[in-house]
């Protein structure tokens, strides 16, 4: 074992839960408690030791909590929650430098090989400050303090990246009685397609498109990311999503399965989700959405249409998040004809109003959302990929608040 580096292996558990139960992973960075809740509702505490990666299996993520010392929730996540092997991925939600008393920088890995890992470590000016060398065991967590690399030096922000697919976090104090503050990774789950500049129009609207195909979802390459910067943080009143879909093949895997036309979040999943567009093909035939913007974790509003795409068929799909009116709404038209249309009710917050931060650094830097069309392969059911399918031209307006 490396010198300054803890390893923890995975310590998986299973409960009763049903059939359609998922597996849930939990990092623990210290004296964590972890309560698990059974398919009756009956709350189960777990034992977890002092540093690791504790699997349970449970039929829904709000069914796991798990706290440390008592004060600080640990997040819960998913494999589909895992960032792509050699993606930089930017931590969100550090103290301010000056507050900064300790870091200590990890990553999960969920894969059946030891990850190579590092964290990338900036001064307040955005300069480089240098980096941490760590591997991780498979299906295991590792963590490294990060200031004891560089005593006395202030830090700004920390990226994470390994050689396998990877969850980053990190564990920091803030001195003065403060609760510690566990900053998770942000931004796209893969490497971005495209990157377009969201500009102000002439009529005060910001607005950015992209014509023709923008992704055809291959084997080799499923999932298309489109990923929006700006130059200041935008407070939006209304955004309105537009693209075409060109339906191939239902996925042989499950044909009913949910088939992803369009994915648009801020710069996390939690709560961060202004729109998941999906459409489930024969023997479901329904179109579905959801969002958690500024929802609790593990919580959202969703709705669903009775409506079978054909396949061999473009179809426009226009999806708008109005957080004035506190809603969302999915229209669908084939050959110019509204064919469904339908709503669901969303709580933005922030005097209703729907808010596009800047995050990220290097090549990330100025990103205020990402947007995904298609799954991976092999997802977690019943998501499927869209081998076969075309998305094309995307465009996007948001009204200011």
């Amino acid at each position: 074992m490396k010198k300054g580096l803890v390893y923890g292996a995975l310590c998986a558990l299973t409960l009763a839960v049903p059939a359609a139960a998922e597996k849930i992973y939990v990092p623990v960075l210290g004296a964590t408690k972890l309560w698990v809740a059974s398919a009756d509702g009956v709350k189960q505490e777990v034992p977890t030791g002092r540093v690791g990666l504790v699997a349970v299996d449970a039929d829904a993520y709000e069914n796991v909590r798990a706290v440390l010392d008592d004060r600080l929730q640990v997040p819960a996540f998913t494999e589909e929650e895992t960032y792509q092997a050699g993606l930089e991925v930017p931590l969100a939600d550090l103290p301010r430098p000056r507050a900064m008393k300790s870091l200590v920088v990890g990553a999960a890995n969920l894969s059946e090989q030891t990850a190579s890992c590092q964290a990338t470590l900036s001064r307040p000016d955005g300069s480089r400050l240098g980096e941490v060398q760590f591997d991780v065991e498979p299906m295991s967590l590792a963590r490294r303090d990060a200031l004891a690399a560089f005593a006395g030096a202030r830090i700004g922000a920390v990226s994470v990246t390994c050689d396998q697919s990877f969850y980053p976090l990190a564990l920091a104090t803030q001195g003065s009685g403060k609760a510690p503050i566990i900053a998770k990774g942000i931004g796209p789950n893969g490497a971005c397609t495209y990157f377009l500049t969201v500009l102000k129009q002439p009529n005060g609207h910001y607005a950015t498109a992209q014509e023709g195909v923008f992704h055809e979802a291959t084997k080799a390459n499923p999932k298309g990311i489109v990923c929006l910067r700006a130059t200041e943080d935008l407070r939006i009143g209304k955004a309105v999503y537009e693209w075409d879909v060109y339906v191939g093949p239902w996925s042989p895997r499950d044909k009913s399965g949910i088939h992803n036309l369009g994915y648009f979040f801020l710069d996390r999943y939690r709560s961060g989700v202004i729109g998941n567009v999906n459409a489930l093909g024969p023997n479901k035939s329904l179109l579905k959405i959801m969002q958690n913007i500024s929802m609790p974790a593990g919580t959202n509003t969703n709705g669903k249409a009775g409506y079978l795409m054909v396949q061999g068929q473009t179809y426009h799909v226009i999806y708008t998040y109005d957080a004035t009116n506190r809603r969302a709404n999915m229209q669908l038209q084939l050959n110019g004809q509204t064919v469904a249309n339908f709503g669901i009710n969303s709580q933005p917050g922030n005097n209703q109003t729907l808010i596009f931060k800047r995050f990220g650094q290097g090549n990330l830097a100025g990103l205020i959302s990402s947007n995904e069309f298609g799954n991976y392969l092999n997802q977690h059911h019943p998501e499927e990929a869209t081998v076969g399918w075309k998305y094309m031209n995307f465009k996007l307006d948001m009204t200011p608040k």
